[in-house]
């Protein structure tokens, strides 16, 4: 039988840590992200990803 690895009990303050400073540098990232760029609305001619059916 194979045995029985609890992934949250070993070395869980060293994943908890990992996680959160995952997590916090993904949210830094993502609000000093420009959107100045989007290409979801029909603004602009030219295409993009959502446009309307005519």
């Amino acid at each position: 039988m194979a045995e029985f690895i609890d992934p949250i009990a070993s070395g869980s303050s060293l994943s908890l840590l990992g996680s959160l400073v995952g997590a916090a540098a993904l949210g830094i990232f993502a609000l000093w992200q420009n959107d100045t760029e989007n290409d979801d609305d029909d603004s602009s001619p030219g295409g993009g990803l959502m446009q309307p059916v005519a």
